[in-house]
């Protein structure tokens, strides 16, 4: 299966979702509808979906760059898309991104048992990006009292600046989100629905 993450840049906030398809060709329908509906509603665009299917690259794609280069016109937002291919056994992910800095954000995947895993791997990429951000403002004295615990570090979403790191999993008690899969729905979607937690 295909699993498309998708970041929504807007001026200095950023949000996260992500698709789910059984196939290639079944995330990119999914993937080429959210992009069509998000511009139409965030950007006032109404997007010629051929021209869209033909310049998807659904390993990585910027809408502000395709908007740029088709319709000469610079627009404030992005939706940034990403996929990685998965199963239902590799479907935790942690994703990393500094819009000041990276042109695409940097997503790591873990196995579905490797939850704790991924969370300290988030704490140190976390640490490492405070000991960068720390030296290059010569304030490296201040790491010891700002570091996090990579042993009880348990957030599903850290920020400081304008670095952002997040962990997402498919999984709602060791079960896979099969809604996902079987829908256009997406995991924002599922994750605001009432009555619903899937512990994310």
């Amino acid at each position: 299966m295909q699993v498309v993450d998708i970041t929504r840049v807007d001026n200095n906030t950023f949000e996260s979702d992500m698709l789910v398809g059984k196939y290639s060709m079944d995330a990119k329908t999914k993937t080429l509808n959210y992009i069509y509906d998000y511009a139409l509603a965030n950007c006032n665009l109404d997007i010629d979906k051929e021209l869209l299917d033909s310049n998807l690259d659904m390993n990585m794609f910027s809408l502000k760059n395709f908007v740029k280069a088709n319709y000469d016109l610079d627009i404030k937002q992005d939706l940034i898309i990403q996929s990685v291919n998965a199963t239902k056994d590799n479907c935790v992910f942690v994703k990393q991104y500094n819009k000041d800095i990276d042109e695409y954000p940097t997503i790591y995947q873990f196995n579905k048992d490797e939850i704790k895993k991924a969370k300290t791997y988030m704490a140190f990429l976390v640490n490492d990006s405070l000991i960068n951000m720390l030296n290059n403002n010569d304030r490296l004295n201040e790491y010891e009292d700002r570091k996090l615990d990579l042993n009880s570090f348990e957030k599903m979403s850290y920020s400081y600046n304008n670095s952002n790191f997040e962990m997402n999993t498919l999984y709602n008690g060791g079960l896979f989100l099969e809604e996902l899969l079987n829908n256009t729905c997406s995991l924002k979607q599922l994750k605001n629905k009432d009555n619903l937690d899937i512990g994310l």
